[in-house]
């Protein structure tokens, strides 16, 4: 087996050609130097015009005759004939330019000919019998290349595909140096992300943090505490309902201290007076509906509910723990007011914006990563199975082992 890299195979493969396919190539290149030589008589053949006009024809005509002549020319530099890269493609692009060429002299010769026609029979001649000898070859080459090119041409097709596998190879690097970016972007922000998550453990392990975290959970315990005492919510929902609805009178009663017991339980009642004595009065009031059967509750959920009342009444703890509240809340602003004065909360706070935007960036990071290495994956997948199949007809074309060297600039 031949190993080849990616960069040389190209001139290789030409070569294997060259050699595979030695006879065709001469007989292309015997036609394509008869047509140079075609093209060439054209512009010796416009040579002749000027000298058999000079003299012979007015100065008009002798003007027209020297457009012709240079524009004549000027279509033939355009006439690219292939030297050294003889490939299909290259000759069927000759034919194709060979054509214009014709339709171009014609079109020419209609509009200057007439001019200088009578005084340069000879010349007219002289080219249109080199236009009918390069048209003849030029059909020549046509039909060469339809029967005798087919199997070069197939395998000239493959150098094609060369310009997929650069690309190819070009996206794996481009994408393997965007993924060793986003790997040591990641690693920094995963450091960073350590070490910020390290500075806020250490300023949460201050005395005073500590002391507040306990306080709210106390707070918390407490709340939870009184809350539970309040089973007979649902009471003064369905007595607000009825009295919005002015379906129940009940005078004295506060809807505007219901409204807000219902809406905050325990804020409203750190409001109230000493002794509560609006809650106690809603309490009271609230009973006597009941047991008036006016909120035409189930007897168990009534029952229920005129015990829970009753508990209140007879325990006597809600002040208390009401009390509590507020020395809790109280106790709690205090360290909020030392955490503040020694700039501990603005700290802390300016390390948790810090975690949270590095978060975002960390996803977005991840996600980079991520798609980026399936592009990688599928860079690779495409590249390996192009040159599988590149390999493969290269046997085909040139009956060779040969195996496709291609190296990575990481």
């Amino acid at each position: 087996m031949i190993e080849v890299s990616l960069e040389e195979f190209e001139v290789f493969y030409k070569e294997q050609l060259e050699s595979q396919f030695f006879k065709v190539k001469k007989a292309v290149k015997k036609l394509l130097s008869d047509i140079n030589t075609s093209l060439l008589e054209i512009k010796v053949c416009t040579d002749h015009f000027i000298d058999a006009g000079e003299g012979n024809i007015d100065d008009k005509a002798l003007k027209s005759l020297h457009l012709f002549s240079d524009k004549i020319r000027k279509e033939i530099e355009e006439v690219g004939v292939p030297e050294e890269d003889i490939t299909y493609d290259a000759m069927y692009n000759l034919l194709s330019s060979i054509k214009k060429l014709f339709t171009n002299i014609n079109d020419i010769a209609k509009k200057s000919i007439p001019k200088f026609q009578k005084e340069l029979q000879a010349e007219i001649k002289e080219l249109s019998y080199i236009t009918r000898k390069l048209g003849s070859k030029q059909k020549g080459l046509d039909e060469f290349l339809r029967k005798k090119y087919t199997d070069v041409k197939d395998a000239e097709y493959l150098l094609k595909k060369l310009p997929k596998l650069f690309a190819l190879k070009e996206n794996i690097e481009n994408a393997k140096s965007d993924l060793d970016g986003f790997e040591k972007e990641l690693e920094e922000r995963q450091s960073e992300q350590e070490n910020l998550t390290e500075a806020l453990k250490k300023i949460e392990k201050n005395e005073l943090f500590k002391k507040q975290d306990q306080l709210d959970a106390k707070l918390a315990r407490l709340r939870m505490n009184i809350n539970n005492q309040f089973g007979f919510k649902k009471a003064l929902k369905k007595l607000k309902f009825e009295l919005e609805k002015d379906t129940m009178h009940i005078p004295n009663i506060n809807i505007y201290f219901l409204k807000d017991f219902l809406k905050n339980p325990i804020n409203t009642l750190v409001k109230e007076s000493r002794d509560l004595p609006k809650f106690s009065a809603l309490l009271i009031q609230l009973r006597h509906i009941l047991e008036d059967n006016k909120l035409n509750l189930k007897s168990d959920v009534k029952d229920k509910t005129i015990h829970q009342i009753n508990t209140i009444f007879d325990e006597k703890t809600i002040q208390n723990e009401i009390d509590n509240i507020k020395t809790l809340r109280s106790e709690i602003d205090d360290i909020k007011n030392k955490i503040e004065h020694e700039g501990l909360a603005v700290k802390r706070d300016e390390i948790k914006n810090k975690i949270s935007l590095n978060t975002v960036k960390l996803e977005h990071l991840e996600n980079d990563l991520d798609r980026k290495n399936k592009d990688y994956l599928r860079y690779l997948s495409s590249l390996k199975n192009e040159r599988e199949e590149i390999q493969k007809s290269i046997k085909d074309h040139i009956n060779q082992e040969v195996k496709l060297n291609i190296t990575f600039n990481f």
